[in-house]
C-alpha cells in the first residue's frame, strides 16, 4: 500500500518538474538566440529576463495543477476528488498561469517604457478584476461541485474549516473589489496577488507533503531492506522502524510548514528568509544551563547511540552462539550471563550517547544528586524489582526451565527479566512475578538440584484377600513401568488394618517430579483393571450400623417385640 502510494506522489512531482523545465528551458533557449542573434535591445533585454523567469512560473503553476488534477489518470489522482471536480477545475490553472504570465509581463513592460501614471493605473487595475474574477469564479465552482455532491439539499454537508476559508476569501476579494472601483488599485492588485500567491503557496505545500510523507514511511519500514537491516543489525524492532519513519515525517513536513508559511508572508516582509535564520538560530544550538543542544549534537548522539548497541548486540550474540556454549554452564547460567552482559551494554550505550551530546558524567551526577530524593520514593518499586532481577540473576535459586509452586500456582520458568518473571502455567497462560516475590516468599522449587519424583499410592483390599498376590501384583505393575527408577526401590507397605480391610501405602520414584503425574495415572489404571480381574475388592470400606434399646413397636400382625430385641 505505502509503495503505491510513493509512486503517486513520486509520478505528480515527475510531472512537475518536467512540466516546469520544459517550457522554462525553450524560453531561455528562445531568449538566448536572440541574444546570439544581437536581435534584443538592451532596453528590451530586461524584459526578455522577466519573460524567462515568468515563463518557468507560469509552466510551474500549470504544471502543479496538471500534476494534482490528472484529468486523465484518476486512479493517479493525489486530491481526494472526484473526475468532475478534476475536469472542472483545471481551466483555472491555466488561466491562472497565463493570467499571472501576462499580468506580471505587462507590469514589468510598462515600468520599463516609462508608461503614464493613468495607463499603469488602468493596467493595474484590469489585472487585479481580472484576479478577482477568476478567484470568485474558482469559489462558485467549488460551490456548485460541492452543492452537486451533497444528494439532500435538507441536509447540507458539515466543513466548518472550509465554509469559514470561502467566507474570508469572499469577503477579501469584495474588499478588493470595492478598493478598485474607489481608486485604491495598488491595494486590490496586492491582496488579489497574494490570495493567488497563497493558493500557490498551498498546493505546493499539499505536494510536498504528500510526497515527503509516503518517501519517508516507503524508506523506513520494517518490511524493506533498509528496515530488515536496521532490525538485524542494529536490534531495532520492526515498530521502532516504522515510529522512526512517522517521526522523520512529521518533522520535515513541519519545516516544509514553516517554509510556507514564510512564503505567504514574503509580500508583508517577513519572507522565507526570516525562516532560515530561525533555522541558523536552531542549529547554533540551545543553551540550558551549561549544556548547549543543538541539533548536530543531537544527530552525533543518536550516531553514537545506534554504534554503541549495534556493538552490544554484536557482544551478545557471540557470547551466546560462541563463548557460552564452549563453558560448562547450563541454560539458565548462560540467560543470566547474557542478561546481565546486555543491560550492562545498554546502560554503557547510553552513558555513551549523552557523553557525545555534552553532558558528561560530572553533570549526570549533578542531575541524579538533585532528583535522587524524587528517584527515591518515586521509583522504589521499580528500583526494588530491579535489584531483586539482579540476585535472582546471580544466586540462581530460580533459573529458566525449573518447575516452581507459587502458593496455589504453579508452572515452568519461561524468562527471567530484570523486573519480572514469567511462570507458564498448566493452561499456558503466562504468570507474570514481581522478582520481589521470588526473593521475600517461600517458594517450593520442584526441580531445584535435580530432584527424582516420588509416586504414592494409598488404597485398601479386604482383609480376606491374598496379600502376598496383592504385594506381587503392585511390584509387578511398578516393574512393568520404565519410567519407575530401580533405585530407589519401590516399597509397599501395611499401613493399618481398620474395618476388615488391609490399608495399602506404595512408594516409587521416577526421574523428574513432572514424570510422577503421569505415570502414577498409568500403574493407576492398570492396577484397577487387573484387580477387577482377579475379583479383588477396591470399593469403600463396608459400614455396619445397630440399633440397640428401641422403644416397642407392634408389627402389622400386632405382635409386640420385646425390650430387648435388636434390628440389625
Amino acid at each position: 500500500m505505502r509503495r503505491g502510494r510513493i509512486r503517486r506522489s513520486a509520478y505528480a512531482l515527475w510531472l512537475v518538474v518536467i512540466g516546469t523545465m520544459l517550457p522554462g528551458f525553450s524560453a531561455m533557449a528562445f531568449v538566448q538566440s536572440l541574444r546570439w542573434s544581437a536581435l534584443l535591445s538592451p532596453a528590451f533585454d530586461q524584459i526578455a529576463t522577466r519573460f524567462v523567469g515568468l515563463s518557468f512560473f507560469a509552466a510551474f503553476l500549470s504544471a502543479l495543477g496538471g500534476a494534482l488534477l490528472l484529468r486523465a489518470q484518476p486512479s493517479w489522482r493525489l486530491l481526494p476528488i472526484g473526475d468532475s471536480a478534476a475536469q472542472t477545475l483545471r481551466p483555472f490553472t491555466w488561466a491562472a498561469a497565463g493570467l499571472v504570465f501576462f499580468g506580471q509581463l505587462l507590469i514589468t513592460a510598462n515600468a520599463l517604457v516609462g508608461a503614464s501614471a493613468a495607463a499603469s493605473t488602468a493596467a493595474n487595475a484590469l489585472i487585479a478584476l481580472l484576479h478577482l474574477a477568476l478567484i470568485a469564479g474558482v469559489l462558485v465552482a467549488l460551490g456548485r461541485l460541492r452543492a452537486a455532491a451533497q444528494p439532500d439539499p435538507e441536509k447540507p454537508a458539515r466543513n466548518s474549516l472550509l465554509a469559514i476559508v470561502a467566507l474570508v476569501v469572499w469577503l477579501a476579494v469584495l474588499v478588493a473589489f470595492v478598493a478598485t472601483l474607489t481608486g485604491y488599485v495598488n491595494f486590490a492588485l496586492k491582496t488579489a496577488q497574494w490570495m493567488v500567491w497563497g493558493a500557490i503557496v498551498g498546493a505546493t505545500l499539499y505536494l510536498m507533503m504528500t510526497f515527503t510523507d509516503d518517501a519517508c514511511r516507503a524508506a523506513l519500514s520494517s518490511s524493506n531492506r533498509i528496515g530488515r537491516s536496521a532490525n538485524s543489525g542494529f536490534g531495532v524492532g520492526n515498530r521502532t522502524v516504522d515510529q522512526i519513519g512517522v517521526l522523520l515525517s512529521a518533522v520535515l513536513r513541519l519545516m516544509l510548514i514553516m517554509l510556507a508559511f514564510g512564503a505567504v508572508m514574503a509580500p508583508f516582509g517577513a519572507g522565507v528568509t526570516s525562516v532560515f535564520e530561525l533555522f541558523g538560530t536552531l542549529a547554533g544550538g540551545i543553551t540550558v544551563g551549561e549544556i548547549t543542544i543543538s541539533p548536530g549534537a543531537v544527530l552525533r548522539s543518536i550516531a553514537v547511540l545506534f554504534v554503541a548497541l549495534a556493538i552490544m548486540r554484536g557482544l551478545q550474540h557471540w557470547l551466546v552462539n560462541s563463548y557460552l556454549p564452549t563453558t560448562a554452564m547450563d541454560a539458565g547460567a548462560q540467560n543470566s550471563v547474557t542478561m546481565v552482559a546486555r543491560y550492562a551494554g545498554i546502560i554503557a550505550a547510553v552513558l555513551w550517547a549523552l557523553a557525545a551530546l555534552g553532558i558528561g558524567m560530572e553533570k549526570l551526577a549533578v542531575v541524579l544528586g538533585a532528583l535522587s530524593v524524587g528517584i527515591g520514593f518515586g521509583l522504589q518499586a521499580i528500583t526494588q524489582n530491579f535489584v531483586s532481577g539482579l540476585i535472582l540473576l546471580a544466586e540462581r535459586p530460580v533459573k529458566i526451565g525449573d518447575w516452581v509452586r507459587i502458593g496455589n500456582q504453579e508452572g515452568d520458568v519461561k524468562r527471567i527479566n530484570v523486573r519480572s518473571t514469567e511462570i507458564q502455567v498448566a493452561d499456558r497462560s503466562t504468570l507474570i512475578v514481581p522478582n520481589p516475590e521470588l526473593i521475600t516468599k517461600t517458594i517450593q522449587n520442584m526441580t531445584l538440584a535435580a530432584p527424582i519424583g516420588r509416586i504414592q499410592l494409598q488404597f485398601s483390599v479386604p482383609i480376606e484377600s491374598d496379600l502376598d498376590a496383592v504385594r506381587t501384583m503392585l511390584f509387578t505393575a511398578f516393574a512393568d513401568q520404565s519410567e519407575v527408577l530401580d533405585d530407589p526401590e519401590v516399597k509397599v507397605f501395611i499401613d493399618s488394618v481398620d474395618g476388615g480391610r488391609a490399608k495399602l501405602n506404595c512408594f516409587a520414584y521416577v526421574a523428574s517430579p513432572r514424570d510422577a503425574y503421569p505415570v502414577r495415572s498409568a500403574l493407576l489404571f492398570t492396577l484397577l483393571r487387573q484387580f477387577r480381574e482377579a475379583g479383588i475388592d477396591l470399593g469403600a470400606t463396608t459400614t455396619r450400623m445397630e440399633l440397640i434399646g428401641t422403644p416397642p413397636a407392634v408389627g402389622a400382625a400386632g405382635i409386640m417385640a420385646g425390650p430387648t430385641d435388636a434390628a440389625r
